[in-house]
């Protein structure tokens, strides 16, 4: 059948170690080409692969493939070992293939039965000892796609065994490919959104919206709205490009569907799923030293989950010693007692706070006690002496003294001692 082939991607320009390295002397591969990237119109048997030679390249000796297909679940490769097993791949090609037109055509003796339900594997080695010297050291064209698509061995000590290959190095792009055999949709392919991801809290009121592109798509359409299926907000607004930020800002700590769909030839991918994300809480009413929460029972307690929202102000601040990014502020009279200010983050948290706490007054601050002892996740812990009817300000930020850098969920407590 004429239009019996999937074509994905294949004017890229770029090169990379897929579907084997030419400049080791021997490589294993494997990509995931998720269902939805494929985008067959049914199951159906796959006959044959075409890869693409950037058309300086050489291969006479990077020639002598085994190739493999299979199905998966997966979407990615967690790990560098983390290959698909040779026991859920078949072997469809053994034998020397040749660069011809700038391309490398490797036709199935017995074809592949795609069951358009999984996404698919595409699986080679090279077997051949000696390399070939190029400009670009590699010789295929390849193209960026979703985060560790690819998986891949490259040395010069042995031919892999897939049945137990060694630990290898993953990466975000994927061979250019012709898929013969499958007769593809009839319309583009639905993107896969690189951000936001789906269910993503905290996300920028003003977001950089990114896709990866369809290959054949000329354009997409973007939609947004505040319940499933709506576009209130954005309703089909076309873009030629692979991103799009919102000409009027979000609301805030609002919940929004977002749909992306390709359009080829004035035909528009059906089907497409929505990303549901979350937008930042509002500012914090202590996000400046003015707005400071009192902490006047002990001990006290309060959880600052929207800390991510904070404004920096005026700036890094640098009363004590060690500066730190003006995080969310909370102040305390003194009695002559000693107090703790301890701060923890929730569990799996990486955020690195500084704590810092001051005499004064807002627009005069000095430096009473500053702690940034631990990394990311870790507890900082202050204990000041007091003075009766002094007001002490503790600044809860990031640790960076030169970047406004994000701040995190956190709770502060405050014990009289």
């Amino acid at each position: 059948m004429f239009n019996a082939q999937i074509n994905i991607n294949i004017g890229s320009t770029t090169v990379g170690t897929a579907p084997v390295s030419s400049f080791f002397s021997y490589s294993y591969v494997q990509q995931i080409y998720p269902k939805q990237e494929v985008n067959a119109n049914a199951a159906g048997n796959i006959t044959g692969l075409i890869f693409y030679v950037d058309p300086s390249a050489t291969i006479f000796d990077s020639s002598n493939w085994t190739v493999y297909l299979g199905h998966t679940s997966k979407t990615a490769f967690t790990s560098g070992t983390d290959w698909v097993p040779a026991s859920q791949l078949t072997q469809v090609f053994a034998g020397t293939v040749t660069k011809n037109n700038n391309k490398v055509e490797v036709v199935f003796s017995t074809p592949f039965a795609y069951n358009n339900t999984d996404n698919l594997v595409v699986a080679a080695k090279e077997n051949a000892p000696s390399i070939d010297i190029n400009n670009f050291d590699e010789a295929f064209k390849v193209y960026s796609h979703l985060p560790s698509s690819t998986l891949y061995y490259k040395g010069d000590g042995m031919v892999v065994d897939p049945a137990s290959p060694p630990g290898g190095i993953r990466a975000d792009y994927k061979s250019a490919i012709t898929i013969s055999g499958l007769v593809p949709r009839s319309t583009a392919a639905c993107p896969f959104v690189a951000f936001p991801t789906n269910n993503a809290q905290f996300v920028a009121l003003s977001p950089n919206i990114k896709w990866f592109p369809v290959s054949g798509a000329d354009s997409y359409k973007i939609s947004i709205g505040t319940s499933s299926g709506s576009t209130n907000v954005i309703n089909q607004q076309i873009v030629t490009g692979t991103n799009f930020i919102p000409s009027t800002a979000l609301n805030a700590d609002t919940n929004y569907y977002l749909k992306i769909t390709a359009v080829s030839a004035g035909v528009e991918s059906s089907g497409c799923a929505e990303v549901i994300f979350k937008t930042v809480p509002p500012v914090p009413v202590n996000d400046a030293c003015s707005g400071a929460l009192l902490a006047s029972v002990f001990p006290y307690s309060y959880t600052q989950s929207d800390a991510i929202s904070t404004t920096n102000n005026a700036g890094n601040i640098a009363v004590c010693p060690d500066a730190m990014n003006d995080g969310t502020w909370f102040k305390l009279v003194g009695d002559g007692s000693q107090y703790t200010i301890k701060v923890t983050m929730p569990a799996g948290s990486t955020f690195d706070p500084q704590v810092d706490v001051y005499s004064g007054t807002c627009t005069t601050l000095a430096c009473v006690d500053s702690a940034d002892n631990g990394g990311g996740g870790a507890t900082e812990t202050i204990t000041i002496s007091t003075i009766s009817g002094t007001t002490y300000y503790a600044n809860v930020g990031s640790y960076e003294e030169t970047i406004d850098a994000p701040e995190d969920v956190f709770t502060i407590a405050i014990t009289k001692l």
